[in-house]
């Protein structure tokens, strides 16, 4: 099985969720709008502007998708004008706000907010359907959250899978634990505000909304900027490992390669998700030291003298100089000293042997081999994967560790790069 055509069923699959999505959705929406009160109309006006707003304003998640904090207004029109009301409200809301962004020339497509709308309409409905339960209040308003937020993350989920490439279920674990922690902490104030909404004068709720909606605006930002810092970091690594493998036209794509696979690895393990978008920036960059060997020893397509591989081995020594220098990346640049450390003690620099090696660099390592394996270089043709994978094979308990062998085939297996695991 090939890539591409993982790739291609994938994209198929893609395009039968988004029918169902979108389909399901918009009836949904035009239910809805048979079962809406009329006389509520007035006073959604207002909710409706803010969630706009608030959709103006979204934090761009790594799945390829968005996150705003209008759900805050959806669970709110579920407790006050209904189901109906809340459905309506989220799905023109996310319409417009994905239409107003075309015309301010983003990255958006018709299609997409299409899809988008139908996502949190759907999302909203779900989450009416578990208010409506029967449940005392406090449990209703619980039971809509968690159902909202698990209904979202999926369709979160499935943005991720193409997006992304890795399985749904790494997708959805990452996207729970990245807005997780945000969402229950602001859901958890929609009670709140549902509470003194509900015992307040007619004149007063106008302000008591506002009053709550601007800090909450805030906290938004202040998340937005946070995954916008995260994603300026990545960039910024990318572009620098892209600079380093200019220096090698055969390198060309290594360092993203070696990145996906070892992150992909890496998840077979207890990472937390702020050490795997560490262990990313570490993996695009674990050639860093080869900016300081010269092109013609990079570039020989013969073998290389004594002098030549020594003055090769000590880009390992380099690039863990380099991310020293790196404030956030510091702490991790032993795992690019170490990756050419082998299991059996006699790698470079240090000679570690066995799991005095850290974890990260005999993934690393892993991924590393694979990848030089099964890409041209001037002195030999790419092996199949197959190929590099009984070479892996042979120096398991050797040059690698051989007990990271097994979970290794099984990614390659996943990734649809070889046809079995046995």
């Amino acid at each position: 099985m090939e890539t591409g055509a993982v790739s291609k069923t994938a994209a198929a699959g893609h395009r039968v969720v988004t029918f169902i999505t979108v389909t399901s959705g918009l009836l949904v929406v035009f239910i809805s709008i048979f079962l809406i009160n009329q006389r509520f109309l007035s006073p959604v006006a207002i909710y409706a502007m803010l969630s706009f707003i608030a959709q103006l304003m979204p934090a761009r998640l790594s799945q390829g998708t968005v996150f705003s904090v209008a759900f805050i207004l959806d669970l709110v029109l579920l407790a006050l004008y209904g189901v109906p009301a809340a459905i309506i409200t989220r799905f023109v809301t996310t319409f417009a706000s994905g239409f107003f962004a075309i015309l301010l020339g983003r990255e958006a497509s018709f299609s997409g907010i299409v899809k988008l709308s139908s996502q949190m309409a759907l999302a909203t409905g779900a989450a009416g359907v578990a208010y409506l339960a029967g449940l005392p209040p406090v449990a209703a308003s619980v039971m809509a959250s968690v159902v909202y937020f698990l209904v979202y993350t999926v369709f979160i989920a499935l943005e991720g899978v193409l997006h992304t490439g890795d399985s749904f279920y790494a997708n959805w674990s990452s996207a729970i634990k990245t807005i997780g922690g945000n969402f229950f902490a602001l859901a958890f104030l929609t009670y709140l505000l549902v509470y003194i909404i509900r015992h307040s004068v007619l004149e007063s709720q106008l302000f008591v909304l506002l009053l709550f909606f601007v800090p909450v605006m805030l906290v938004s930002h202040a998340f937005r900027l946070s995954l916008n810092i995260q994603q300026s970091y990545l960039k910024t690594v990318r572009t620098l490992a892209k600079a380093i493998e200019a220096k090698d036209p055969y390198m060309k794509g290594h360092s993203e390669r070696v990145a996906e696979l070892t992150l992909a690895l890496a998840k077979e393990f207890s990472f937390s998700e702020k050490d795997l978008q560490k262990l990313e920036y570490v993996a695009l960059l674990h050639d860093a030291g080869k900016i300081g060997v010269s092109d013609e020893i990079l570039n020989k397509p013969g073998a290389l003298s004594y002098e030549e591989y020594e003055t090769v081995k000590q880009h390992a020594i380099l690039g863990a100089e380099i991310l020293q220098k790196i404030k956030f990346l510091s702490s991790k640049a032993s795992f690019v000293m170490h990756h050419h450390e082998r299991y059996d003690g006699t790698g470079y620099p240090a000679g570690l042997k066995g799991e005095s090696i850290p974890l990260v660099s005999r993934l690393l390592a892993l991924a590393d081999a694979y990848d030089a394996m099964t890409t041209d270089r001037p002195f030999r043709g790419a092996k199949t994967p197959e190929q590099a994978v009984a070479e892996i094979e042979q120096l398991a308990g050797t040059q690698f560790d051989p007990n990271l062998i097994g979970k290794f085939k099984k990614v390659l297996y996943r990734r649809g790069e070889i046809l079995d695991v046995f």
